[in-house]
């Protein structure tokens, strides 16, 4: 079985601690694979450490030229090394079949041995929805994407790919080719793409797979109401919880759904005492207590959050004028 995983240097780390949690959940053997433009050998010697303990792990890296990827569209949310996971058909072995890619930011909880035996049914690939594609805001950009509007839009960050079916179709150019014809309109840049390009050569997962951290907030109620209905199952039992949006785990002060996950495998790498670049000294004695707290599971911006909103309903109702716990009663008139 085949785990694929791409990262420039700064998503090794994060890279590692998935890697760990698919190991930690995963019996059979597993070969990971880690696609890369940059060469850390530092970096490099630290996540092969954070998977030595699985005696039945191997790993690859692979080093991709970085001229591979010059000139395709990036913007300062994501690096060229988006795009690396469309040259697995290329970099992996001819004898690799099969292979999972996950992004780096999400922690897996279920054996993937179901997933990678998953019948594609002929199809090249497998994905599962992605949130809020029915938007009818988004409909005009798919029509200018030549993006089927007949059916679920995928997340990429789970992609079950059928390499076989890649290589014999030369899907991964066709891939390229359209990044270099899109440009700046790729919104969501690789994913725009596979959805464009595969449109109905995608087998769908079931969410569970991929289940996105965002719905377990309260705000998912009202904001992807469908969604929330879509994954009832789903939420209950994830496979895989996928860290989709801007507020990652690892970050600064964020308060995200089940982060505690991500420090739970964290802690098994050496980088479990890490703390993000560009912090002052009290700023990352900050991130390492919050670190520490969520070991205990307490969450400091979750208790800090409670305490904040207690403070503006005591002094609204000071400025109301009611009584409020241990305030002095007024005298009674006689």
């Amino acid at each position: 079985m085949h785990l694929l995983f791409c990262a420039d240097r700064p998503f090794f780390r994060h890279a590692a601690v998935a890697a760990v949690s698919a190991a930690s959940a995963t019996r059979g053997p597993l070969q990971v694979h880690l696609l890369t433009c940059d060469s850390c050998p530092e970096e490099e010697a630290r996540f092969r450490a954070a998977l030595a303990p699985f005696a039945h792990v191997g790993i690859s890296v692979h080093r991709v030229p970085a001229a591979r990827l010059e000139g395709l569209f990036v913007d300062r949310h994501l690096s060229a090394a988006t795009y690396l996971r469309f040259l697995a058909p290329e970099v992996l072995p001819e004898a690799v079949q099969r292979v999972l890619y996950l992004d780096c930011d999400l922690i897996v909880l279920d054996d993937v041995a179901q997933l990678l035996r998953l019948d594609l049914e002929g199809r090249a690939a497998a994905a599962a929805p992605d949130l809020g594609w029915k938007d009818a805001a988004q409909a005009a950009r798919f029509r200018t994407l030549g993006i089927p509007l007949d059916r679920p839009y995928v997340n990429s960050g789970v992609l079950l790919m059928d390499l076989g079916r890649w290589r014999r179709d030369g899907l991964s150019q066709k891939l390229f080719d359209y990044v270099a014809r899109h440009g700046s309109l790729l919104l969501r840049h690789d994913q725009d793409a596979l959805n464009a390009v595969l449109a109905d050569d995608i087998h769908l997962l079931d969410r569970r797979w991929n289940l996105q951290v965002l719905l377990l907030s309260p705000w998912a109620k009202r904001a992807l109401p469908e969604d929330r209905q879509a994954t009832g199952a789903a939420r209950r039992d994830p496979a895989i919880l996928h860290f989709s949006t801007a507020d990652k785990p690892w970050n600064f002060r964020v308060w995200t759904r089940r982060r505690e996950l991500y420090f739970r495998f964290r802690a098994r790498t050496p980088w479990s005492r890490a703390v993000p670049e560009g912090l002052s000294a009290a700023q990352a004695w900050e991130y390492d207590l919050a670190r520490r707290l969520l070991r205990l599971g307490l969450d400091l911006y979750l208790l800090r959050g409670a305490a904040l909103r207690l403070r503006r309903i005591l002094l609204a109702r000071m400025e109301r004028g009611r009584t409020w716990p241990g305030a002095a009663r007024r005298p009674m008139n006689r």
